[in-house]
């Protein structure tokens, strides 16, 4: 992995013109929207953002392999009594940075979720689940390791604070209309204070730009209901092309590694041989994801920028059956007050 950073950050060094200086105003000086902490700001500065997030997952998978619903829950005596079908997730995301300084720019970032679970029962059955609320905020700092010629690198140094709810509840048909707790992918925080280390590097050419970021989430003990969300590696590489001034357009890759939950909810409601959601060792995989990207900038309107991006899923690798991610898209808005 050291080997693999190494080489792409030389490739960067020599891919950049040595006599242009990076442009902070150009369209395409942002990374594609879904990308979080991808620059930094000038001493003083502030930047207020808004993102709106939502992931269509539809169907399960075993591995690499698809599995169609009748097959999970099975007659009776084999396989699971209930089966989640579609989930569709929302995010608003606000955000703040801010300018301490040339080599240091604050962040934080405040996620409300809005989740919505469909599910089969062996019988035929079908019902639906919801949850929402604040999610964990993040909080941290972007620090500075070079400014080169037409090129900017930074640190990710973030962490998340345990805001977000783990004790969502909804009826279930056998719960005789009482609210239980509510499987794992239902709880929209982790209960955990969270790492989440990243490092940056920025490239810019004449009429072109790209990036790189590898990052983690790596959580810190065991919450109050006794487990720990799986953690997370992953990287990202992006290329931009300016269309216009005010107009960029761009694709980007993502691989994202997620590990099983360690221990179980000492307030599950329903045992893992229920619903696979249930099963902390159901929640592990591996997704590789691509999709277009757009920026359009406004210099002169305080430096505004509106910002879209869709990720779609090129391989997938889950520990399952587990629900599949089958698209994801980003749209956001960001302002620069300038004087």
């Amino acid at each position: 992995m050291k080997a693999t950073l190494a080489t792409i950050l030389g490739l960067s060094m020599m891919a950049a013109p040595a006599a242009a200086q990076w442009d902070p105003g150009r369209v395409d000086s942002h990374a594609p929207i879904g990308v979080m902490g991808d620059h930094r700001h000038e001493p003083g500065e502030v930047m207020l953002s808004y993102r709106y997030v939502y992931m269509g997952m539809k169907g399960s998978r075993v591995g690499t392999e698809p599995i169609v619903d009748e097959a999970i829950v099975g007659p009776s005596g084999s396989g699971f009594t209930v089966t989640p079908t579609e989930m569709p997730m929302q995010m608003h995301m606000l955000g703040v940075m801010y300018g301490a300084s040339h080599d240091l720019t604050m962040m934080a970032m405040v996620p409300f979720l809005d989740v919505r679970m469909d599910h089969l029962t062996r019988a035929g059955d079908r019902f639906t689940t919801e949850s929402g609320g604040i999610g964990d905020v993040r909080v941290g700092g972007m620090i500075a390791i070079a400014d080169l010629p037409s090129q900017s690198a930074h640190f990710n140094a973030f962490f998340s604070i345990p805001t977000g709810s783990i004790e969502e509840r909804d009826a279930l048909p056998t719960s005789m209309g009482e609210e239980v707790q509510l499987p794992y992918p239902m709880q929209v925080g982790s209960g955990t204070w969270d790492l989440h280390p990243a490092l940056t590097w920025l490239v810019q050419g004449d009429q072109y730009s790209w990036g790189f970021q590898g990052n983690a989430t790596i959580r810190l003990g065991d919450n109050d209901n006794g487990y720990t969300l799986g953690d997370q590696y992953g990287a990202t590489l992006w290329a931009a092309r300016i269309l216009n001034r005010n107009f960029s357009a761009g694709v980007r890759g993502e691989v994202r590694n997620t590990a099983n939950i360690e221990g179980t909810d000492s307030l599950a409601a329903t045992p893992p041989t229920f619903v696979p959601t249930a099963d902390p060792n159901l929640r592990a995989g591996t997704v590789v994801e691509v999709g277009p990207s757009l920026n359009f900038y406004v210099p002169r309107l305080s430096a505004f920028r509106i910002a879209a991006e869709a990720l779609f899923p090129v391989y997938r690798d889950l520990d399952g059956p587990q629900l599949e991610r089958d698209w994801t898209l980003v749209l956001g808005a960001q302002v620069t007050p300038v004087g």
